[in-house]
């Protein structure tokens, strides 16, 4: 009989899936408040499961998510229990978890939508709170600037490129925040939408001495600030 080959661990198999693994159902009715809490959880609700429409595992999303891996396996657990994600294989010894549904719909009884706080609130606190704390690590890498020291405004988009060293570049990651309100109509609202999440979804993580763990927050609604 012929030798059976020693299976290679830094390489192991990969599993082929069936037809129905590889591609989730269309929809999904959702039906228990576990499946809609974790489907609208801001961070790791439908983010997290996008990552999931092809058969992946909760390290590959860690990875394209630029996650810690033990924090995106424990969510990925959790969408799993509550029926959101379904297994789809193996590689190796790693499972591979595929999404439950393309589209969700999420019955009103089950979501606070008259209390819009309940379900953004935490994700806004925690934006607000990482936005302030990156503006003083940026001041703290401008070494403190004396009371005597300009603060320099730049009116337009960018700053003037200084063609600095960015390994080196004090100034570099500034935290920016833009608003603008303008009049639109609903299909240039939305191909606006699209240009901006198609400029998100060209970023990809750059393994260099000078990368650094970046995040930018897209909003948009209908409506205005009313800041006075």
């Amino acid at each position: 009989m012929p030798a059976t080959p020693t299976p290679d661990p830094l390489h192991p198999p990969e599993v082929l899936h069936p037809p129905e693994a590889l591609h989730p159902p269309e929809a999904l009715h959702v039906t228990t408040p576990a499946q809609a809490d974790a489907l609208m959880d801001f961070a790791y609700g439908a983010r997290l499961l996008e990552q999931f429409l092809t058969p992946t595992t909760a390290s590959h999303a860690a990875h394209a998510l630029n996650e810690p891996a033990n924090r995106v396996t424990y969510h990925v657990r959790k969408l799993h229990d509550c029926g959101l994600l379904r297994v789809a294989g193996h590689h190796g010894k790693r499972v591979q978890y595929v999404a439950a549904a393309r589209t969700f719909h999420v019955p009103r009884s089950l979501v606070q939508l008259d209390e819009p706080l309940t379900v953004i609130g935490p994700a806004m606190r925690e934006i607000t709170a990482a936005y302030a704390h990156a503006i003083l690590d940026w001041q703290t890498r401008q070494g403190h600037p004396g009371t005597g020291d300009d603060l320099t405004i730049h009116l337009g988009r960018c700053a003037p490129d200084t063609h600095t060293d960015t390994r080196t570049d004090i100034g570099a990651f500034a935290p920016a925040m833009r608003l603008r309100t303008v009049q639109l109509s609903p299909q240039q609202y939305r191909a606006a939408q699209d240009a901006m999440n198609a400029i998100l979804d060209r970023l990809e993580t750059e393994e260099t001495d000078s990368a650094r763990t970046s995040t930018f927050v897209l909003m948009s609604f209908r409506g205005q600030l009313h800041l006075n």
